[in-house]
């Protein structure tokens, strides 16, 4: 791309999608080009995910964000939680096949639901979030900026129905990350489903959304090839983990945000 990236927004309900370019001043870079940021790919036992935010916590450990159920092992069985692997398996930092350098597993929901006495398959499904301490030389590149619209500028709840988002698509595990709208079709306490034009990617799972306010509001965990996609709430899975193991976290901010939803 010559420009800071494309913006493909999709407006559903009858609505025609819009492709518009970001404008060379726009607040963030359309390449993570080596920094660790918000788009990368978290490859753990093999499998790639994306990275959605950065965090802290209270012990100033930096780490990124993905989903929970990308980072398990072994089949669950029929109604149960899948198995997290363990803390401090290496987590292996990338940019369409470029290791950028490596991290750890620092907390999963699924292992800190089962601790707590928590099986159901349905309450991981509603709580799938995990994060990846960065260490050594690889902070030193860490960027909180999302590639395209800038923020996050806060953390939020999940918008209501017919409520705009934005967020990151990646067509395969080896290609760049390329941005995308939606809209919020429903939306209840714990989860949203958000339509989209580009469909999602096994390898997009755990990557993040934004409203319209530049916020942090959600996780992709889950979609369809009609672009139908599952969406947890971040502000619940950031509470929930700051009482099991994670104090003190907070979302680190990326400075000015852009998206707009073009009608």
């Amino acid at each position: 791309m010559r420009s800071k990236g494309f913006l493909l927004t999709s407006v559903l309900g009858g609505l025609l999608a819009v492709l518009t370019v970001l404008a060379p001043t726009g607040p963030a870079s359309a390449a993570t080009t080596g920094r660790v940021a918000p788009g990368i790919q978290l490859v753990t036992a093999g499998h790639a995910c994306t990275a959605n935010f950065v965090f802290r916590d209270a012990r100033h450990r930096v780490f990124v964000g993905y989903a929970a159920s990308c980072a398990t092992r072994g089949v669950p069985a029929a109604g149960r939680c899948a198995r997290s692997a363990p803390l401090g398996t290496r987590v292996r930092l990338a940019d369409r096949g470029r290791t950028l350098g490596y991290g750890v597993l620092g907390y999963s929901s699924f292992r800190s639901l089962q601790r707590a006495g928590v099986t159901d398959s349905s309450a991981c499904a509603a709580n799938d979030f995990a994060l990846v301490e960065i260490r050594g030389a690889a902070r030193r590149h860490v960027s909180p900026a999302v590639p395209y619209w800038g923020g996050p500028s806060a953390l939020g709840a999940l918008p209501a129905a017919g409520s705009n988002v934005f967020g990151l698509a990646r067509p395969t595990a080896g290609a760049r990350t390329l941005p995308r709208a939606g809209q919020v079709t429903t939306t209840g306490p714990t989860t949203a489903s958000v339509s989209t034009l580009l469909p999602s990617t096994r390898a997009a799972r755990g990557s993040g959304f934004l409203d319209d306010a530049g916020r942090a509001v959600g996780v992709l965990t889950g979609s369809t090839a009609a672009g139908d996609n599952t969406v947890v709430s971040l502000a619940g899975a950031v509470a929930f983990a700051r009482g099991h193991g994670v104090p003190g976290l907070h979302l680190v901010r990326g400075g000015a945000f852009s998206g707009t939803a073009i009608l």
